[in-house]
């Protein structure tokens, strides 16, 4: 799973991105670990040799200057190509010893917003022009293209993002190669400071909240100072941080149960002793699919699945009791995995 973070400059977007990351990842990409209590309790049970957490790849762009000309905004843009999700970061505190390109947050936002509706809005030109002045008939699957383009044109003309436009299964499928920013699902989050942060209000809150809910994107508040400052805690200094903050757990924990909800993405796990692991796959997947996200082998030779709720085994505390009480179960290649099931695959090649 691939995230794009965007942003103007000064937006504290970098600093968003080396929280998920860590302060190891290069200039502009890194791997975010899914901090998830479910994976710290099963390896407390478990005591495997290794413990490995579900992981998002996150590209941090250049930020996208109003200052730039068009050219310069496209290459930027097109480090976010072929992401599964875009991650937009508003500046929303105050600090006058960093410079700022918007006043008001809302304004920041609809930047963002009108940049991506110009970009798409080119593609979509761009693309129609191709296909109408083709010296060749047209395929099928090109006249569909087509007809797809025409409508995406229009909605773009009106401000309208793709993935909002009146569009078939089988079209948004065949629009897939173009690369549409606004067909992707994105994430706001908005950067505040302390004061605005514990207040729970900002300039430019509603315009922003009414963009969101406008063009159905999801959309957080995270203190991006307050979050560095909580890296460098303990975990018990940690907690009390939280609690004197009115939060059960840290912004970047919260973001990453954002991501994973707009993404439509749930986890299952696999225990051992050797590993305790966290598997992520789309809502909906079935558990031979499931099984091919751990390895092909157990994909292709897929006989049944064992299968364990979470919530079960936490609340019986062992594998044993979990069996005692007949709440393990088998399900077959095309029942669905619901989120937190523990999975042992049988198989044979």
């Amino acid at each position: 799973m691939r995230i794009g973070i965007y942003g103007a400059p000064f937006s504290g977007k970098t600093t968003v991105f080396k929280l998920l990351v860590g302060n190891d990842a290069n200039e502009e990409m890194g791997i975010a670990k899914i901090r998830d209590e479910r994976i710290d309790f099963l390896s407390k049970l478990f005591n495997p040799k290794k413990t490995t957490y579900a992981t998002i790849e996150l590209v941090d762009l250049p930020g996208l200057s109003p200052e730039l000309s068009r050219k310069d905004k496209n290459q930027i843009l097109m480090k976010i190509q072929n992401v599964d999700a875009i991650l937009w970061v508003i500046r929303a505190f105050d600090d006058e010893s960093v410079a700022r390109y918007f006043d008001d947050p809302g304004k920041e936002a609809g930047y963002l917003r009108d940049e991506l509706l110009v970009r798409d809005l080119e593609i979509a030109e761009s693309n129609i022009e191709k296909l109408k002045n083709a010296k060749r008939k047209l395929s099928q699957i090109e006249e569909m293209q087509l007809k797809a383009l025409e409508k995406c044109e229009l909605a773009l003309n009106e401000g309208k993002f793709v993935k909002l436009t009146d569009l078939s299964a089988e079209e948004k499928n065949l629009l897939n190669s173009f690369d549409f920013f606004t067909l992707l699902e994105s994430v706001i989050v908005v950067n505040l400071d302390e004061k605005s942060f514990r207040a729970h209000d900002y300039k430019g809150k509603a315009s922003i909240e009414k963009l969101a809910r406008e063009n159905s994107l999801s959309m957080m508040e995270v203190c991006g100072k307050l979050e560095m400052e909580m890296n460098e805690l303990d975990e018990e200094e940690k907690l009390e941080f939280l609690k004197d903050l009115g939060l059960s757990e840290s912004g970047i924990q919260r973001l990453s149960k954002v991501l994973y909800s707009s993404l439509g993405l749930i986890s299952f796990f696999t225990s051992g002793e050797d590993e305790v692991r966290a598997w992520t796959i789309k809502k909906g997947t079935t558990f031979k699919g499931a099984a091919g996200k751990i390895h092909t082998d157990l994909e292709r030779g897929f006989i049944r699945a064992e299968v364990v709720k979470f919530d079960d085994l936490k609340k019986l505390g062992s594998m044993k009791e979990i069996k005692a009480n007949g709440l393990m179960r088998l399900e077959g290649k095309d029942s669905i995995v619901e989120d937190g099931e523990i999975i042992n695959v049988r198989f044979s090649v």
